[in-house]
């Protein structure tokens, strides 16, 4: 009885460990703005394989106990089957016994029946003989009682081992099921995340696109504010040059009205003022000059090898890659030895960037003015053997101004390039 007990609770246990909760993603609310930034859309990507690896790893958990239940149940099966062979076993030798027994009575009633001849052929005193029959038949009756009542056991013991395998085989057939219904909805959370991450995918790359085509009308945009700021420069050189001109013709009408009277020489003086306010007038169109022509560009890019550090970035080394090899750096406002790119004048800036990493480590890299983050990039270590990832971006700098690349914790890349140009200045 305690075993069956047993065996009871163990199949109640089991399929009452079935059960799997899937976790609801929590977050904070991003403030809202007018466009997604492209770091929202990196959390969002980042959270959904996070959430996908959680997910495989209930699985897998869920394979395990499904397994050790399996095994159980296994266990349980052979004990029972082995129960019922001996049941089998007590009941056939039961009834052998109680086949023995029939032929026994059979036999005695033989004797009885000579016994009674015995008597009317001798015609003498029976009694004690049939005081030993009535005992030798009571003992008979007492043990087809005990038969009977030892088959009524072995017919119940049988009935409770059939409930008990009928019990097992819905047990297995419920943890099939549920086993089957836990796949379908792994399956199909697997199936709907890959198509919501497909689609934000798309709505990136299709954010990518407008982003390229603004900046190609932001490029024509400044391609005509610089022809139309040559021509208006064009035409003040052409009003200095007349300037110029009558200034000269000026200072030799002076100096011919000179010796004539010293009144003029008053009035010359005023207008001596006027002249060097027109000069100082042509020095600051001179500066403005220079700073519409001045040119700041740069391209420098860095490769892993001995001496140059290129990741993996930890608490205690530095995250500023240094790019060491300089292409192009006009106006000198690139240092190779800082990695830092310092604005010498006041303006828009273009920065873009590009970096190549194996999937031995996470790659990408980050932008930073004055230390702040503005763009990055990134891609997880992955089955693909190589992850190569670039950004653009165009900033607004102050004098001093400074712009560099730096890693992600943990990130390592093998090759890199930083680019960046003046767009034009501003006041």
């Amino acid at each position: 009885m305690a075993t069956k007990i047993i065996l009871l609770l163990v199949l109640f246990g089991l399929a009452s460990c079935t059960k799997l909760t899937f976790h609801k993603r929590t977050c904070d609310p991003e403030p809202k703005k007018q466009k997604p930034t492209i770091c929202s859309n990196y959390e969002n990507t980042k959270y959904i394989h996070e959430e996908l690896k959680d997910i495989k790893k209930r699985i897998a958990a869920v394979d395990g106990k499904t397994k050790l239940n399996l095994e159980t149940l296994t266990g349980v099966k052979r004990e029972l089957e082995r129960m019922k062979v001996q049941i089998e076993m007590e009941f056939n030798e039961t009834k052998a016994q109680l086949q023995n027994h029939n032929a026994e009575i059979s036999s005695l009633k033989r004797e009885v029946q000579e016994l009674h001849k015995y008597r009317e052929r001798v015609g003498g005193n029976i009694t004690e003989i049939e005081e030993r029959l009535n005992v030798t038949e009571r003992q008979f009756r007492d043990k087809k009682a005990k038969l009977e009542n030892l088959e009524t056991e072995t017919k119940s013991a049988l009935n409770d081992t059939q409930k008990l395998l009928n019990l097992y085989k819905n047990g297995l057939s419920h943890l099939n099921k549920t086993t089957w219904e836990l796949e379908d909805k792994v399956e199909a959370r697997l199936e709907a995340t890959k198509t919501d991450l497909g689609a934000k995918l798309k709505k990136i790359n299709d954010k990518s696109e407008a982003f390229g085509t603004k900046l190609n009308e932001q490029k024509a945009e400044v391609k005509k504010l610089r022809e139309e700021t040559g021509s208006k420069f064009k035409h003040v050189d052409e009003q200095l040059n007349i300037q110029n001109t009558t200034i000269d013709q000026q200072k030799v009408d002076i100096d011919t009205l000179e010796g004539k009277t010293a009144g003029l020489t008053n009035r010359m003086g005023s207008f001596e003022i006027k002249v060097r306010d027109q000069n100082n007038l042509k020095l600051e169109v001179d500066s403005l000059k220079a700073e519409v022509n001045a040119k700041v560009a740069f391209s420098a890019t860095i490769t892993e090898s001995l001496g140059v550090f290129t990741g993996p970035k930890t608490a205690s080394t530095s995250d500023i890659l240094i790019f060491n090899r300089v292409f192009t750096n006009i106006g000198n406002a690139y240092n190779s030895k800082t990695g830092l790119f310092t604005a010498p004048l006041k303006g828009v800036y273009h920065f873009s960037f590009m970096t190549f990493g194996y999937n031995t480590h996470t790659s990408g890299a980050i932008l930073v003015k004055n230390g702040k983050y503005k763009v990055s990039t990134w891609e997880f270590k992955g089955q693909d053997t190589s992850d190569t990832t670039s950004n653009t971006v165009i900033l607004e700098l102050n004098v001093k101004d400074t712009v560099n690349i730096i890693l992600w914790e943990g990130g390592k890349i093998h090759t890199s390039v930083f680019s960046g140009f003046l767009v034009f200045t501003t006041l």
